[in-house]
């Protein structure tokens, strides 16, 4: 192993206490040369801990992000409506005023067991894909209640004062992201709307 002469830049031995050209002192630099290793060996030390460190944070929060994941909306993959009735009538308060009440009955299946966040709309539409009106008042717990008894009951209904042609009846469900994660149509059965009570 050899050293350098900082003076000179001549090559001396590593046990030369004195340069053999120019007589400069290399105590000190055989002192400076050993600091500077053990220096630059805890220098790339605490790189490879830092980095180390650095890769295990990166896939602990990988594991916990894929976890949330997968497990956030485990099981609702399939979320589906059974047992779907549509339904309606009119009438008159005092012939001054017509209402029309619209219904859809059914049994949403596989809804996540734990519900909190998530929200439920209903929106109603006519034959022109023209919105008509929505029904949010049936929340979660009720939805997921009914579900697990596998009851038939009411999933959305709205009422107008103006008698609409509904086409059809838009369910969503969005996570507590915000996410969308159910989105389906129902036929709304206009046959079924009952405008009998209507005064003439």
């Amino acid at each position: 192993m050899t050293k350098f002469c900082p003076n000179c830049g001549e090559e001396n031995e590593d046990v030369a206490l004195f340069c053999a050209k120019c007589g400069y002192d290399l105590k000190d630099v055989d002192q400076r040369i050993r600091t500077d290793k053990r220096a630059k060996t805890s220098s790339n030390a605490l790189n490879f801990k830092t980095l180390a460190a650095l890769v295990m944070i990166v896939a602990i929060v990988g594991i916990i992000a894929f976890s949330f994941i997968g497990n956030s909306n485990e099981g609702i993959g399939n979320i589906t409506v059974i047992k779907e009735y549509t339904y309606g009538y009119a009438f008159s308060n005092d012939g001054k005023i017509n209402y029309y009440n619209y219904f859809l009955e059914g049994v949403l299946k596989n809804l996540p067991s734990d519900f909190e966040g998530y929200e439920y709309r209903a929106s109603f539409y006519d034959e022109n894909d023209k919105f008509v009106g929505s029904d949010d008042t049936y929340d979660m717990e009720y939805l997921v209640s009914r579900s697990k008894k596998s009851q038939s009951d009411l999933l959305a209904s709205i009422q107008t004062t103006e008698y609409h042609n509904v086409s059809h009846i838009q369910l969503e469900i969005t996570d507590p992201n915000g996410d969308v994660i159910y989105n389906e149509s129902v036929k709304f059965d206009m046959e079924k709307f009952d405008l009998s009570r209507l005064e003439k």
